[in-house]
Parts: C-alpha cells; sequence; structure tokens
C-alpha cells in the first residue's frame, strides 16, 4: 500500500503561522465612493406607499374637521354666553321693578294714611275694633 506523505511541522513553526494568520494583509483594496443621487419629488412620493398616503390624506380630514368643530363651538359658547346676558339684565330689572313696588305697598298700607283717607271721607276710628295684624 501507498504510504501517506505527511510532513511535521516543528512546534515554534506553527506558532509562526498562527500569528501571521491573524494580521491583515498592508494593502487593502480601496473601494469606490457611493454617489447619492438625489430623488426627485415625484420618485420621492413612489417611494410612500398608498396607506400611508391614505394615513396622511386622513390626519389632515381630521384635523380639519376638529378646526371646523372648534370654531363651531366657539360660535355656540358665544351665542350661549349672550343669552345669559340679556336674561341677567332682565332678571335685574325685574327685580328692581319688584323692589320699587314693594316700597309703594308700604308707603300706602301705612297707617297714618289710611287714618288720613278715612278722616277725608267723614269716618271716625273706633279702638276697640282695631286689631294688628302681623305679618
Amino acid at each position: 500500500m501507498a504510504e501517506l506523505n505527511v510532513h511535521e511541522i516543528p512546534y515554534e513553526m506553527k506558532q509562526e503561522s498562527v500569528s501571521y494568520a491573524n494580521t491583515e494583509p498592508e494593502h487593502t483594496p480601496e473601494r469606490p465612493e457611493v454617489v447619492v443621487i438625489p430623488l426627485s419629488p415625484a420618485r420621492k412620493l413612489n417611494r410612500i406607499t398608498r396607506m400611508e398616503k391614505i394615513i396622511a390624506v386622513a390626519m389632515v380630514g381630521v384635523l380639519i374637521v376638529l378646526g371646523l368643530l372648534m370654531i363651531n363651538l366657539r360660535t355656540t359658547i358665544s351665542q350661549v354666553e349672550q343669552d345669559i346676558s340679556v336674561l341677567q339684565q332682565d332678571v335685574t330689572s325685574k327685580e328692581a321693578e319688584a323692589l320699587q313696588l314693594e316700597q309703594e305697598k308700604n308707603e300706602l298700607s301705612k297707617s297714618e294714611r289710611i287714618q288720613k283717607i278715612a278722616e277725608d271721607e267723614g269716618l271716625s276710628i273706633n279702638s276697640d275694633n282695631l286689631r294688628k295684624v302681623k305679618k
């Protein structure tokens, strides 16, 4: 049979070959620079997916609707505030009128006034028939 031709390498040679295997070669090939060509806006839009376009349009629509709702809400609030101020003015005028009528009632119901009108009409006061009414 044929003999295997195995050459034994001394241990020191093995260590040297390992140390040379781990070092980088002295000359590295240069890579060419990557040239980036700017995309035109049309090409950029083509890179945006259809779903992204739908989402963007939906967001713009939502913002417009929210803006319109805010304007409507502000208008409604202003109208309600105006109605409240009108009602407050009415209440104030009615309270003033009620106070004036109360004062007039008190003046007309004074006992001196009633006694004077009775004397002018020829009536006399019989103190036995008088009663004091409590409110």
